[in-house]
């Protein structure tokens, strides 16, 4: 006697791999949540905290680096007219830094007597001295002839100190020269240019050919 045939069928074996693979993604999606289609916006990613970061500077070791800058910058200005700049490498933003470079600039300015810092001691301040700095002409009535002299400053001086003169001609005339600053104020050209240095050595030559007589 035949058997009836069974209507069910035995899965093949890729149709049992290609259902267990469908589970592991199906499984895996659901672990990682929703996928957002074209027609959905992305969400926009959560703002991190703001953290407030508060420095705390001791005082004493500002006045320490600051006293430290005055006297390495007192030390090396040595005899020097002109301020020097340090010689370290070294980060110029922190505060000891900061407060490093101010003593050196201060205690420069001191030794020098640059009053208002600006590395130049200006006639006001208090390291000027006028008998080596400058025209090198102390006292308020400064002659106006000497201002502006720059590097003829001494040929300046000797031509204005002298007095009038003049000379006799062959033919029995005679020229007269006024005193020396009349000559300087006479002179149309500016001073501290090479012009006005030629011109007073003109000068200068001119009165030492026909010195002055009675």
């Amino acid at each position: 006697m035949r058997m009836p045939r069974s209507l069910t069928h035995r899965p093949r074996p890729t149709a049992l791999l290609a259902a267990g693979l469908a589970t592991a993604f199906l499984g895996a999606a659901a672990a990682l949540g929703p996928t957002a289609d074209a027609d959905t916006p992305a969400a926009a990613p959560s703002p991190r905290p703001i953290a407030t970061v508060t420095v705390t500077v001791d005082t004493a070791d500002l006045v320490a680096a600051y006293n430290g800058g005055w006297m390495a910058g007192v030390a090396d200005l040595g005899d020097g007219t002109k301020p020097t700049y340090p010689d370290v490498v070294a980060d110029g933003n922190t505060p000891g830094t900061v407060a490093w470079m101010d003593g050196w600039t201060d205690g420069q300015a001191d030794a020098l007597g640059d009053d208002n810092r600006d590395g130049v001691v200006d006639e006001d301040e208090s390291g000027r001295d006028c008998h080596t700095m400058g025209n090198r002409l102390c006292g308020a009535d400064v002659p106006p002839e000497y201002k502006g002299a720059g590097e003829a400053l001494r040929l300046c001086v000797t031509v204005a100190s002298r007095t009038a003169y003049g000379w006799d001609l062959p033919d029995g005339g005679r020229i007269d020269s006024p005193d020396g600053r009349a000559q300087i104020r006479d002179l149309e050209v500016r001073p501290g240019t090479p012009e006005f240095a030629a011109a007073l050595e003109a000068l200068d030559a001119e009165y030492c050919e026909h010195q002055p007589r009675g």
